[in-house]
C-alpha cells in the first residue's frame, strides 16, 4: 500500500483531511502531523511514498520542512497543499516541492497528481535512460544567473526591480533579452530598451525562463553538432514556447500552466542537443536511419540509444530540480497520451506547439497533416476541434 503523511498545524484541516480521504483507507496507510518536526522524526524513522504538507506553519514552514524531506527522502513525491496562493508562496514551493495544490483538495485531484508524479518518475527510472545518461560526459549546467534570480524572488524582499538588476549585470545577457523581447516572437506594441522595463511588461516567469534557455543553449557549441544549426534549434524552441503560451492562454489555463509550456517549450528540444553534443557518430546513425525508415527523430533515436531525446531533456531538467509540471511536458511532449492527467496541461500546449511549428510554413494543411500531433489523446480531451483555431493563433 502507498504510504501517504500530511502535515497541518490547523487541528480542523487534519480533520477535514481524515474525511474527505477515508475512501481511500484501502489504498493508502495514512498519518497526520500536526508539525513539520514531528512528521520529519517520523520520516527519518521509517520511509514513505507521499508527504503533503500546509505551508503556513510555526517553528518549520512547508518549504524549509520539504527541503529537509529531500535530504532525508529524496525518492519520496513532496506536494504542498496551501491556502495561500501569493507569487512568493509559490516561488518558495516551487524549489522543494513536486506539487501545488490549492486547499480544499478533493479525492479525486490529489489521486491523479500523486499518479502523475509516479508516471513521470517511472519514466526518469527507465534502466536504458539510466545507462544512457550515465555515459554522457557533458551536461549543460544549471546558469548562475537563473540560480540568482530564483535565489532573490524566493527571498522576502522579493521584487521584480531587483529581478531586473540582476540580469542587468550580465551585459550579453542583456543584449540577448532585449533582442527576444523586441523580436515577432512577442509582438509588442513598444520598444522595450532595459531590463526593468522588459521585466514589467513579460513578468518574472517568462524573463527566467528567458535566461534559462538562452544560456543553456550558449553553452553548446556550434563546432560539435555539424548536422544542426544552433539557431535554427533556438528559433524552433523560440516558435514552439510561444505557440505553448498562446494556446494555453486560449485554452483558459492558470497562470501556472501558461509559465509551465513556455519554459517547456523553451527547453523541449534540449536533449537532442546533449545526445548530439555527446555522441556525435551515434545521432549520425540517428539520422541515417530517420531518413532510411521514415521515421521521426524520437522512434530513431529509441532504435539506436533505447531512449529518445524528451527523457533525456526531462533527466536533465530533474537534475535541476525544476518542477514536474515543465518537466512532464518535456517528457512527454511527442507522446501525451502516456502522461497520466486529465484535461488541459502544459503538456498539452506543448506538444500541439510543437507540431505547429514543424508545420509553419504550411498553410492548408489539416489536423491531420500536423506532423506527430497525438489525435487519439487529443479526441480523448475533447480538443481536436480547437486545432485549427490554434494553427490560426500561432500564425499571428
Amino acid at each position: 500500500m502507498r504510504r501517504v503523511l500530511f502535515v497541518d498545524d490547523a487541528p480542523e484541516i487534519l480533520k477535514h483531511l481524515q474525511r474527505t480521504l477515508a475512501p481511500m483507507q484501502s489504498e493508502w496507510t495514512m498519518e497526520f502531523f500536526s508539525s513539520a518536526k514531528s512528521a520529519l522524526t517520523h520520516l527519518s524513522e521509517s520511509a514513505c511514498d507521499v508527504v503533503v504538507s500546509d505551508m503556513t506553519m510555526p517553528g518549520m514552514d512547508g518549504a524549509q520542512f520539504l527541503a529537509e524531506v529531500r535530504k532525508v527522502s529524496p525518492q519520496t513525491i513532496r506536494i504542498v497543499l496551501s491556502g495561500d496562493q501569493s507569487p512568493v508562496n509559490y516561488l518558495r514551493s516551487a524549489s522543494v516541492a513536486h506539487r501545488f495544490l490549492q486547499k480544499p483538495v478533493d479525492v479525486k485531484t490529489l489521486t491523479a497528481v500523486i499518479a502523475q508524479a509516479e508516471a513521470l518518475r517511472a519514466v526518469l527510472a527507465n534502466p536504458a535512460l539510466r545507462t544512457l545518461v550515465s555515459e554522457i560526459k557533458s551536461l549543460p549546467s544549471l546558469p548562475s544567473i537563473y540560480q540568482d534570480l530564483m535565489q532573490e524572488m524566493q527571498g522576502p524582499q522579493a521584487s521584480l526591480k531587483k529581478a531586473s538588476r540582476i540580469v542587468a549585470k550580465d551585459l550579453g545577457m542583456v543584449t540577448k533579452i532585449l533582442q527576444l523581447v523586441n523580436s515577432a516572437f512577442f509582438g509588442l506594441r513598444t520598444h522595450v530598451s532595459d531590463p526593468e522595463q522588459a521585466v514589467a511588461l513579460l513578468g518574472f516567469d517568462t524573463i527566467k525562463s528567458l535566461v534559462l534557455s538562452s544560456q543553456v543553449f550558449a553553452q553548446f557549441d556550434q563546432a560539435r553538432l555539424p548536422a544542426f544549426s544552433l539557431e535554427e534549434l533556438w528559433r524552433h524552441a523560440m516558435q514552439t514556447a510561444t505557440c505553448a503560451r498562446r494556446i494555453a492562454k486560449d485554452a483558459g489555463a492558470s497562470q501556472a500552466v501558461i509559465d509551465e509550456a513556455f519554459t517547456a517549450g523553451l527547453l523541449h528540444d534540449v536533449g537532442v542537443l546533449v545526445l548530439v553534443a555527446n555522441k556525435p557518430d551515434e545521432y549520425a546513425r540517428v539520422l541515417d536511419v530517420m531518413q532510411a525508415k521514415q521515421m521521426p527523430d524520437w522512434a530513431a533515436e529509441r532504435e539506436i540509444f533505447g531512449a529518445d531525446h524528451a527523457h533525456v531533456g526531462a533527466y536533465l531538467l530533474g537534475i535541476w530540480g525544476l518542477g514536474d509540471g515543465i518537466i512532464e511536458a518535456v517528457a512527454f511532449h511527442q507522446h501525451p497520451g502516456d502522461y497520466m492527467a486529465a484535461g488541459f496541461q502544459a503538456v498539452t500546449a506543448v506538444h500541439v506547439g510543437n507540431a505547429l511549428a514543424e508545420t509553419q510554413g504550411s498553410t492548408d494543411a489539416g489536423a491531420a497533416d500536423l506532423a506527430g500531433l497525438d489525435q487519439t489523446y487529443l479526441a480523448r480531451e475533447h480538443l481536436l476541434v480547437s486545432i485549427p483555431r490554434w494553427r490560426e493563433l500561432c500564425a499571428a
